[in-house]
């Protein structure tokens, strides 16, 4: 494949998942998680692993920075679509070092690794960020989350206690996340490949 048709394959990929992953959003295609009913599981971030296994880091980081421009300014805030981008480019970057780091090897261990640095990756960067946002951008989000936990039947006594397990479940709402959001799109990307071959950059290839 010459350099300015894979150029513009690349392109192609970016924009196009980009527009799936905005479409998703904005159709409201996500699950509240139980526990901690805020966060949600959004089916936007399918189209954006699916731009990684099937373009290359470039396309998927690109997706995601798309999707999180678009969705600041759509919404006019940026907090939220920041939290989510800080969540997902992590994931991305963790998930494309482990596709390099079993180079050569099966398919399920090239995802099996994907899977373990995305996880890595997604849960260390989100409690940072969720650190900051709760005790100092905007405390009132660990209130909120703390009468949550004891509507549920949590004994709280501290903030201490509820930053804690705030984070705690923070960290098992990114695992499975990162598990739902590659496996479905490494289901649909093993159907893509068959049906387009000659795609720039794929699991397959690295």
């Amino acid at each position: 494949m010459g350099s300015s048709v894979r150029r513009s394959v690349l392109v192609a990929y970016t924009a196009i998942f980009a527009a799936l992953a905005i479409l998703l959003t904005f159709s409201h295609a996500e699950v509240p998680f139980p526990i901690l009913p805020y966060l949600k599981f959004d089916f936007a971030e399918i189209p954006v692993m699916l731009a990684l296994f099937l373009g290359g880091f470039g396309v998927g980081l690109s997706t995601s920075i798309i999707h999180w421009i678009v969705l600041t300014i759509a919404r006019g805030w940026f907090l939220g679509p920041l939290m989510k981008f800080l969540a997902v480019a992590p994931m991305v970057i963790g998930s494309w070092l482990g596709i390099r780091m079993v180079k050569g090897r099966s398919l399920w261990k090239t995802l099996a690794m994907a899977l373990l640095l995305g996880i890595i990756f997604r849960v260390a960067v989100s409690s940072i960020t969720n650190v900051v946002v709760l005790l100092w951008v905007a405390p009132d989000y660990l209130k909120f989350s703390a009468s949550i936990l004891r509507a549920i039947g949590f004994n709280i006594s501290s903030e201490t206690e509820a930053l804690m397990l705030t984070l705690w479940f923070n960290a098992i709402f990114n695992i499975i996340h990162v598990f739902l959001s590659s496996i479905v799109a490494y289901m649909v990307f093993k159907a893509t490949a068959k049906i387009l071959p000659s795609t720039p950059k794929t699991m397959k290839e690295v």
